[in-house]
């Protein structure tokens, strides 16, 4: 049987088909942000972009979504270009809410390596939850309300900002760290609890 005119056909459906697959990895947008290789969507198909890369697209808000060790961060910005992304807490997003950012990123172990990425020349801070009031000025309120005083009436428990450099000596044994932050937090001691939220509005920039 002579298979040579049937050739041409053969060339023709392949090419049809890579162009599809093509277009079914084509980058897409979601809000502001264009997603693009090594990132995918968990909407397109698995052969596009890279697994370790995966982020979701929130139809509530429009919004590039990483979920990480069951912790849900925001996307801010992605550079191709300086390979960089940058995250923040979902709960900084909106000014009025009152609740205190308590998810941590994953500096280091399993899910960096899965993720594969690295931090860019950050410091972290902790977030603490503790028993009693604290007087020290390393101790920062981490109310956002103005009545809401950093505590849980419920527990008598209070939330303060703590630089992650803090020595040993000036963390209380009654707190319990419950977040752990990467940003720019070299020198926090004494701000108003106003400028610390600022830092972290502007979220932590990691690289890929």
């Amino acid at each position: 049987m002579n298979l040579k005119p049937q050739l041409p056909l053969i060339c023709l459906l392949a090419l049809i088909a890579i162009v599809h697959a093509n277009d079914d990895c084509a980058p897409l947008r979601c809000g502001n942000l264009t997603i693009g290789y090594p990132f995918r969507l968990k909407t397109q198909p698995r052969n596009c972009g890279d697994p370790r890369f995966e982020l979701d697209c929130e139809n509530s808000t429009d919004r590039v979504v990483l979920i990480i060790e069951q912790e849900k961060f925001y996307v801010q910005n992605i550079s191709y270009s300086d390979y960089t992304i940058r995250f923040v807490d979902p709960s900084l997003v909106d000014t009025n809410n009152c609740s205190i950012p308590l998810s941590s990123f994953p500096l280091s172990g399993s899910s960096c390596d899965q993720y594969m990425f690295e931090t860019i020349d950050y410091q972290f801070m902790y977030i603490v939850n503790c028993m009693t009031r604290m007087e020290s000025r390393v101790y920062i309120d981490a109310s956002r309300c103005i009545n809401g005083s950093g505590s849980s009436s419920s527990q008598q428990s209070y939330f303060y900002f703590l630089v992650g450099r803090t020595p040993p000596s000036e963390f209380d044994p009654s707190c319990t760290t419950v977040a752990r932050v990467p940003g720019d937090f070299q020198n926090i001691s004494g701000l108003p609890t106003s400028d610390v939220y600022e830092k972290l509005s502007k979220g932590f920039e990691m690289s890929w």
